[in-house]
């Protein structure tokens, strides 16, 4: 062979193996660059949104803590305003404290005189006793004159009990603004951080408060060890610089490494921080990493891969070619051995070539013989010349394939057989371009086949007799011979049928076809002695007939392909169709009971299990080898009945139908599948018996899977256990509001029964106090969020109106739909009145039912915001009794609250529904005049005020009179704030009182003087208080010096 060519090939292969080498290398580059890039940018994405949570969460945590924070300082300045109102209400007040706000949160209170002594408190240790407390910080940080805002102290050892406890403290400030002693609450620490439960700070998450100073004042783990740690400067001062942060450092309480998220509280002084240990953070980010990096390596295992199998087939085409050489040379020596030729004929230019072989098959020489197609033909046998010319002229023009067999009549009258075939190949222009073939001599081949076919004639008519069909199949040359027989198993008369292998194939059943090929296969590579198959062959009614072949290779060449092959075919229709049927009724009744979803095992006489379908082994968790050959009364079966108790072996359905002979029906049992746990089972059982027989040989036993069922049934019970036992109503509807099911304490609460529930809509016992737009709004929030809280007004069965609070929530699938909604109520009226009444006596005086001081100055604050945006004028009027305490003194207290309350009345009558009339204290009332224009005057309002009030006052048969001092003030015109307003109008009525005062001893000029005051207005009380509303004053009554300009009501 030539090696010329496998050089450049080669070095051809060896430049590609390395262009490509280079370009993996490139590439893993790349991908590297591209992954490490990654996963810093993954380290940094994650750490920034773990900062971002613990920020949230510091924010909620912060957000709780203030709000808690305010319920304590509104507390104190309730506390504090009862304090100095009234002493006497001051118990009562702490036991509503207790029943609310300071009741959630653990506090106890403590107030404090002018001079430290404890006045009330609910202290065990210092409740009753003599206390003073006057050297605390706090008390003195108030006492001398610190800021009217809540203090925190911590943390405190509480007095006498020494138990640790956060002070949370306001001064008392009396009328005038003096100091007047100190209110305050002691917490426990752990309290501030307690709402910490309902936040999810993570599994090694902590809360921590700080003092301004930096004093640890609580935590939400470890507080008992670290309560009161007190950092250092240097420790502290990262959390001075800003309002809020976040910070990785090394905690200074227990030395943890933690993250640190911190925010100052803006009104009270506490720093909140919310920390957590990075490790599960950073863990998360190393796996993410991790992962990146194999994903890297399993690319780069891609690209190696690639490359490797690239380079493999640059060398294995090289391997090829150089085999394909070889083959050349193996193919002419083959062509040698087998008398084989090629020869290829050029068509257009009818140019002809021939390989050695044919040369020698011909009789020609090469040397003096050139080839050709009349050479050819010269040598064919003159009988057979003109049809072998006619097959090349057909293949020519047709394009079909050329395969013939011929004789050769060569010189001195040799005769020869030859077997010819060839083919055409196609020019681009779909042409004709060359015929290229074989020529092969078979003249051995053809005479034993002579021989052969006369000894067939003979064996052929014999089997014909016989009523079996035969068949002769010439493999080399795609013939065959069918025997008239063959013909007429299959219904048709010998002429009908030619005589052609492919007859056989086309009658041959599709579903056979396969099968049939294979065993003849197998037959020709000699791995079965005789080819027998039943098939089945279509009838000339078209129906197919089964059928018996039996055949044997009797003929081979050299090579051992098989030549020739004979045998015969018998009818066996009938007792195909006999096999067939029972094998098909048996396959049924095997598919029926493999199919059934029901367990099914068959049990011999003894109680062995000999059969089991698939459904009673995935049931029992046993394989088909564990399973048969069981017996219901094996050890390893442990089965139960439905309470529990062992369920004897010699009580099973299937041993009780053995014994009796009696079916059993829907016996409940529970069977333990060890590491599958319990299964229920409805357990059957019906007896075989065979004809003549009473007692059965066999018994069938089917079980169901009822789990799940008495699952529901559980599930079922304790759903209802857990609904009537609930403390709270709970109602249960439908998607459209109707009621499902309710509980006892539902039907407790509003009156309505069970009964008369159910099948109604839930809106049945409305009260009518809410419109419609409240419950649409209800029920958008449902079908948006699945949930609404809130409190609703409903009404009882009696018809009285209740107050609940509701909690409903949807109830939906696995597939995210609604199917029921619950609603669990809560009757809160009580609470809503308490709550109602507490506002009210914090804000209500109540003797006379006007407001106090509190409620005043918050109206007297809104008014004046409303008169600066629409540019009104505000009247202010303050009021003190003259002649009261000679009353309450002469007359008890009892005629002194009669008139207090007549007094408040009568104002209220005077003055419009949007002024307000307030109890300051004792005898001191105020009005707040809102809204009054410039054309408005207070002069005639003071007059009717002091005429109004000088009317007696009867009392148990008695004419109480008493008079009036009224000093007033305008804004914006005499003041332009609340406290100058005030201080304008109580000076104005300390001047009345002076001027009636001076009117009663010393004379009408000197009250003339003393009256004289231009930027207010006063009207003093009348020394003789019996004088009748309209009768002119005396000569020495006050004399009103006022500017009528600054009068403006």
């Amino acid at each position: 062979m030539d090696n010329s060519l496998e050089a450049p090939l080669a070095q051809g292969s060896r430049r590609w193996y390395w262009g490509l080498a280079a370009l993996c290398i490139g590439a893993l580059l790349v991908v590297w660059s591209v992954l490490i890039a990654g996963n810093q940018q993954l380290a940094e994405v994650e750490v920034e949104r773990y900062e971002g949570e613990r920020r949230v969460l510091t924010d909620l945590a912060a957000e709780n803590l203030r709000r808690q924070l305010q319920h304590l300082d509104d507390a104190l300045q309730l506390l504090r305003g009862e304090f100095i109102e009234d002493r006497k209400d001051v118990p009562r007040t702490i036991a509503l404290l207790r029943q609310g706000p300071l009741q959630e949160l653990g506090a106890r209170v403590l107030l404090l005189d002018r001079d430290g002594r404890v006045v009330a408190t609910d202290i065990p240790l210092l409740a009753g006793k003599p206390t003073s407390l006057a050297e605390q910080d706090y008390f003195v940080h108030f006492a001398n004159g610190g800021k009217d805002r809540m203090r925190i102290d911590g943390p405190l050892a509480e007095p006498v009990s020494g138990t640790p406890g956060i002070l949370f403290s306001r001064p008392i400030l009396d009328h005038q603004g003096k100091f007047a002693g100190v209110v305050a609450f002691i917490m426990e620490p752990l309290q501030l951080t307690a709402f910490v439960q309902h936040l999810d700070l993570g599994a090694d998450g902590l809360l921590t408060l700080y003092s301004t100073a930096g004093r640890v004042l609580s935590r939400s783990r470890d507080l008992d060890k670290l309560l009161g740690k007190q950092l250092t400067e240097e420790q502290f001062a990262p959390f001075l610089h800003t309002v809020q942060g976040v910070l990785t450092r090394r905690s200074a309480l227990d030395g943890v490494k933690r993250v640190v998220s911190y925010r100052w509280l803006e009104q009270y002084p506490l720093l909140v921080l919310v920390s957590a240990s990075p490790v599960e953070r950073d863990a998360g980010i190393a796996t993410q990493q991790r992962d990146n990096v194999q994903k890297g390596l399993l690319l780069t295992l891609l690209v190696l891969l690639t490359w490797g199998f690239f380079a493999y087939h640059l060398g294995r085409r090289d391997r090829l070619e150089w085999q394909l050489a070889r083959q050349r040379g193996h193919l002419m020596d083959a062509q040698r051995v087998a008398c084989l030729g090629s020869w290829e004929r050029d068509i257009p230019l009818d140019k002809v070539w021939w390989s050695e072989q044919i040369y020698t098959i011909l009789g020609y020489s090469p040397l003096s013989q050139t080839p050709s197609y009349d050479a050819f033909l010269a040598v064919i046998h003159p009988e057979d010349r003109a049809w072998v010319d006619e097959a090349f002229v057909r293949t020519r023009e047709t394009g079909c394939s050329l395969d013939l067999s011929c004789r050769l009549l060569l010189p001195a009258g040799i005769e020869r057989y030859v077997r010819l075939s060839g083919r055409v190949e196609w020019d681009a222009q779909g042409q004709p371009k060359r015929l290229v073939g074989t020529l092969q001599d078979v003249s051995e081949a053809m005479a034993l086949q002579h021989a052969l076919e006369e000894a067939e004639e003979r064996w052929k008519f014999a089997l014909e007799g016989s009523g079996e069909g035969v068949w002769d199949w010439n493999v080399a040359e795609h013939k065959a011979y069918l025997s008239p027989r063959w013909k007429a198993i299959l219904g048709y008369q010998d002429h009908e049928v030619p005589n052609r292998h492919e007859e056989f194939l086309e009658r041959l059943h599709p579903e056979d076809r396969d099968r049939v090929m294979a065993a003849t296969t197998d037959h020709f590579a000699g791995r079965t002695p005789v080819f027998q198959e039943e098939f089945r062959l279509r009838h000339r009614d078209g129906s197919y007939r089964w059928v018996l072949s039996r055949g044997q290779v009797f003929a081979r060449d050299d090579n051992g392909r098989p030549l020739r092959m004979l045998g015969t075919i018998t009818d066996i229709s009938e007792r195909k169709q006999s096999e067939l049927a029972l094998a098909e009724s048996e396959a049924m009744q095997r598919s029926l009971v493999s199919a059934l979803a029901e367990g099914v095992v068959v049990q011999d006489r003894e109680g062995r299990i000999v059969s089991a379908n698939a459904a009673a082994r995935r049931i029992l968790r046993l394989s088909e080898e564990r399973l048969l050959g069981r017996h219901s009364r094996d050890a390893e079966w442990l089965v139960v009945r439905e309470n529990g108790a062992p369920f004897p072996a010699d009580e099973h359905p299937a041993m009780i139908t053995l014994r009796t002979g009696v079916s059993c029906d829907n016996v409940i049992m529970g069977v333990e599948r060890r590491a599958n746990g319990r299964v229920w089972l409805s357990v059957n059982s019906r007896p075989l018996v065979h004809a003549g027989e009473d007692h059965p040989y066999a018994v069938v036993t089917s079980f169901v899977d009822i789990s799940d069922i008495k699952a529901a049934e559980l599930a079922n019970r304790l759903y209802r256990d857990v609904l009537e036992r609930a403390a709270r109503a709970i109602v249960v509807t439908d998607m459209d509001a109707r009621i499902d099911n309710v509980n006892s304490a539902f039907v407790a609460l509003l009156g309505y029964s069970r009964e008369e529930c159910i099948g109604n809509r839930a809106g049945f016992y409305r009260s009518n106090r809410h419109d419609r737009a409240f419950f649409q709004q209800l029920w958008q929030s449902l079908k948006e969020h699945g949930e609404w809280q809130g409190e609703v007004w409903n009404r009882r069965k009696t018809g009285e109106a209740i107050l609940l609070a509701v909690d409903i929530r949807a109830i939906t699938n696995d597939q995210g739909t609604i199917r029921q909604f619950v609603a669990i109520y809560q009757d809160v009226t009580e609470l809503r009145r308490s709550q109602e009444e507490m506002w009210r006596r914090a804000h209500y005086d109540p003797l006379t039912g006007l407001p106090n001081r509190s409620l005043f100055l918050e109206r007297l604050d809104q008014a004046l915001a409303q008169a600066r945006r629409q540019g009104d004028g505000v009247g202010l009027l303050y009021m003190d009794l003259d002649g009261f305490k000679a009353i309450n003194d002469t007359h008890g207290h009892q005629a002194g609250d009669a008139v207090l309350q007549e007094v408040g009345q009568r104002l209220q009558g005077l003055l419009r529904s949007s002024d307000t009339v307030a109890r300051l204290a004792g005898d001191e009332f105020t009005a707040l005049l809102p809204h009054l224009t410039v054309e408005e005057r207070l002069e005639p309002i003071l007059q009717a005020i002091h005429n109004a009030i000088r009317q007696p006052i009867l009392w148990h048969g008695l004419a109480l009179q008493v008079d009036i001092s009224i000093g007033s003030a305008t804004f914006p015109d005499q003041a332009d704030d609340r406290e100058s307003l005030i201080g304008a109008a109580d000076k104005a009525m300390y001047d009345a009182k002076q001027q009636a005062r001076l009117a009663d001893g010393q004379g009408a000029e000197e009250v003339a003087a003393l009256a004289s005051a231009p930027q207010t207005t006063a009207i003093a009380a009348s020394p003789e208080a019996g004088a009748p509303a309209d009768a002119s004053p005396p000569a020495s009554a006050p004399v009103t010096a006022a500017d009528p300009e600054t009068l403006v009501p």
